[in-house]
């Protein structure tokens, strides 16, 4: 059987009041004098192994961050180098460089963009949700259009495994049993006019 051990974390601690003259500061377990719950410092207090976590957690957090400043950093110096050695020839190149390889970017991301919405439009005229098509939507015109032959393939034939289950499930169609006897006027019905 499992323990509940409820733990009462403060998250924004108030300032400590000062007990009163018949007030226990003492607590046990979770609770401090009173009926007040442990601030999240008297909670990591409470037990080494919380504190040396908490303190183990906070330090490979902010080395993480560390290193990634450092290396934004080293890039930053290492491109103000390389501009300041540069002659202003050089300089209006690599900029213009930098700027088309962004324009690049945005361009793909704009095409993409643009395949997504005729991809959704595609989706719609096939009857499915124009919700598919980031999933579907391929590298180019070509890879998209051989994604959507593969999902209409694959929900129709989902579709037809659906509808044989359904029929499985409620058995064929019977014919219905006739206790009555047939209708005269529907046994002399010929279907031709009389004249």
């Amino acid at each position: 059987m499992y323990k509940h051990h409820h733990i009462g974390i403060q998250f924004f601690a108030e300032p400590e009041q000062q007990p009163n003259e018949g007030q226990e500061t003492g607590g046990s377990g979770e609770q401090t004098g009173g009926n007040e719950p442990l601030t999240f410092d008297q909670w990591l207090d409470s037990n080494p192994a919380y504190r040396s976590e908490f303190d183990r957690r906070n330090t490979k957090a902010v080395q993480t961050a560390r290193t990634k400043w450092e290396q934004e950093q080293a890039e930053n110096q290492d491109e103000a180098t390389k501009l300041a050695n540069m002659t202003a020839a050089q300089r209006e190149k690599y900029q213009l460089g930098k700027d088309r390889e962004k324009l690049n970017a945005e361009r793909a991301a704009f095409q993409r963009q643009q395949l997504e919405v005729q991809t959704g439009a595609q989706l719609q005229g096939m009857g499915y949700d124009a919700a598919f098509a980031k999933y579907l939507t391929g590298q180019d015109a070509e890879a998209t259009a051989s994604n959507l032959t593969a999902f209409d393939g694959l929900m129709q034939a989902f579709k037809a495994g659906a509808v044989k289950n359904q029929m499985r499930g409620q058995g064929a169609p019977k014919e219905p049993k006739n206790t009555e006897a047939p209708d005269p006027f529907l046994m002399g019905f010929t279907g031709t006019k009389k004249g």
